[in-house]
């Protein structure tokens, strides 16, 4: 039974060693999701929304910035994730994939920054579908919670590094999980204040305070959208 154990740990195609590789690409594959809900946000705005009907200049601005933001996004963002893949696969160097994952970490807190502007946008819009709005939160919001949740795995795993942890978890556990920090950034929506994780320094509550911040704009849209639509 241990000889068949250690020829599956040896052997690369084993189920057993595909597995463990699996569980290491977790960050990959979080870059795929955050993708994907990106897209389809992109894609159901340019398909109720044609910019030829467009009137208001900040809105024209904002489509055209996210149609171009789209095609970036096919040719440097996808081949970017599969070089985050192969970094995970050691197929490349872990500092060359490090460096690429933290540009794409980078690259989509941006982009949230720029989905939040078009989103209280849109609230002014008169001419896109009354469900326009309701679509892009429902897209909007999953991205955002796993953007925050990244966010807070990274910058509490580097100051951890050097001894000095940024972020305390709810149930402070001494070396906390990955899942604990989207725990913790998508818990922000079922409670009234950002209880589940705390900051250790001003900079830190400054984040967390920005985060609380994007989460009620996103429930004040959805109420404002909600009464129009009443």
């Amino acid at each position: 039974m241990r000889t068949e154990d250690s020829s599956n740990l040896s052997n690369p195609s084993s189920p057993r060693h595909f597995s463990l590789d699996f569980r290491r690409q977790w960050e990959a594959l979080f870059f795929l999701a955050v993708e994907v809900f990106l897209g389809l946000q992109v894609l159901f705005l340019h398909s109720d929304l044609p910019t030829n009907n467009i009137s208001h200049h900040l809105l024209r601005a904002y489509i055209n910035f996210t149609s171009l933001m789209l095609k970036i996004g096919g040719y440097l963002v996808f081949p970017l994730v599969v070089l985050v893949f192969l970094s995970l696969a050691k197929r490349i160097s872990h500092t060359t994939g490090r460096k690429i994952g933290d540009f794409l970490g980078i690259y989509y807190v941006l982009r949230m920054v720029t989905l939040l502007f078009g989103l209280n946008i849109l609230v002014f819009d008169v001419q896109s579908s009354r469900f326009l709005l309701i679509t892009q939160l429902l897209f909007f919001l999953p991205y955002s919670l796993l953007v925050w949740g990244w966010v807070y795995w990274r910058l509490d795993g580097i100051s951890r590094a050097k001894g000095k942890p940024l972020f305390k978890l709810d149930h402070d556990p001494a070396f906390p999980a990955v899942i604990d920090y989207f725990v913790a950034s998508f818990s922000t929506v079922f409670s009234a204040s950002i209880s589940v994780i705390k900051g250790t320094s001003p900079r830190s509550r400054i984040l967390i305070l920005l985060h609380g911040f994007m989460i009620y704009d996103i429930m004040v849209l959805i109420l404002s959208r909600a009464f129009a639509m009443v």
